[in-house]
């Protein structure tokens, strides 16, 4: 375990074995369906977010021409700010060569999704459906790091797909593909995203099987306590909120404040305005998109009941959105 647990730590660089580093050690999780789009511009332009770390990309019959590669990282790299990319697939052959070709692009680091508890992704085989075979876990991380001699692999796995007493299995296989460092998701994919009381135990134990690597806590963070406590009570090196930054886009940086002994005020309701205008904003492919993003994200911050929920209900598209929004954030 690491010998300090002080909150200050997670505000340090995390080394990797590229020679390059992950700029601090609040991440934020990724996420199908939000981390993307409007969102990466709105957080990464009022400085919210250090780093981003992209949802998966499924690697399945084949592995994606450069160019589609490149029009997928595209919008992460744009923001100016190092990416994560995350793979998840069946073959460990494709995935490599994925995890090259990212590399290429110009990525910091390729994430293994071993963790997905989706129906569809299980049912295909790929995702949380890998830890039942920890051995090819194992196989598919060396398989990566000898297509990227010199660059940074990691892996997101959960506590074991039924249950937990898969873990040191699964944390072994883990080990033996020598990732830069680890997220642990704390409960299984059985359990989906279910309330887990015994949830830190399952961190503590991953601290203990894996001393010599980083491991970074993900589940149920939500405020800024959660995060601390779960760094000073679990030994974890890192965090990645994801669900969080739904009700608080912006949950990293008052972490970030937090580590500092500074209490960060709440986001005022102007603010929540503000945001959802720009996540609202008209883009050329997106101006007659569905508002469902947006109306997930309003029930987040303000709540389904109030008028500004009710307003973008009747308003289906995001371009009606962003003109009422835009008059609200200006009153």
């Amino acid at each position: 375990m690491p010998a300090s647990h002080s909150a200050a730590h997670l505000l340090q660089a995390l080394p990797l074995s590229s020679g390059q580093s992950l700029p601090c050690r609040i991440l934020p999780g990724p996420m199908h369906g939000v981390t993307e789009g409007s969102f990466l511009r709105a957080m990464s332009s009022r400085g919210w977010v250090q780093c981003w770390w992209t949802p998966f990309l499924r690697i399945s019959t084949a592995v994606p021409r450069p160019s589609r590669l490149r029009n997928w990282l595209k919008p992460y790299l744009d923001t100016g700010l190092p990416v994560i990319a995350q793979i998840m697939g069946c073959s460990s052959a494709k995935l490599a060569a994925a995890a090259q070709a990212l590399h290429a692009i110009g990525c910091l680091c390729v994430d293994l999704n071993c963790s997905c508890p989706s129906a569809t992704v299980i049912g295909n085989g790929s995702g949380g459906a890998r830890l039942q075979e920890p051995p090819w876990i194992r196989d598919t991380l060396l398989a990566m790091r000898a297509s990227c001699p010199g660059k940074a692999i990691s892996v997101k796995i959960r506590a074991g797909f039924s249950s937990p007493e898969e873990l040191p299995g699964i944390l072994a296989a883990v080990r033996a593909g020598a990732p830069d460092f680890v997220t642990l998701h704390y409960r299984c994919v059985s359990e989906m995203y279910k309330p887990v009381p015994e949830g830190w135990r399952r961190l503590k134990l991953a601290r203990e099987l894996l001393p010599e690597l980083p491991l970074l806590g993900s589940g149920d963070l939500f405020t800024t306590a959660d995060a601390l406590r779960m760094r000073q009570q679990c030994g974890v090196d890192a965090l990645a909120p994801a669900r969080g930054l739904l009700a608080n886009p912006a949950l990293l940086l008052h972490i970030r404040q937090g580590c500092l002994g500074k209490e960060a005020p709440p986001l005022s309701k102007l603010e929540k305005l503000r945001f959802l205008r720009d996540l609202a904003e008209p883009q050329p492919a997106s101006a007659s998109a569905p508002n469902g993003f947006l109306l997930r994200f309003c029930a987040a911050l303000l709540g389904p009941d109030s008028r500004c929920f009710q307003e973008l209900l009747k308003r289906p598209r995001l371009q009606e959105c962003h003109l009422y929004l835009q008059e609200q954030s200006e009153l």
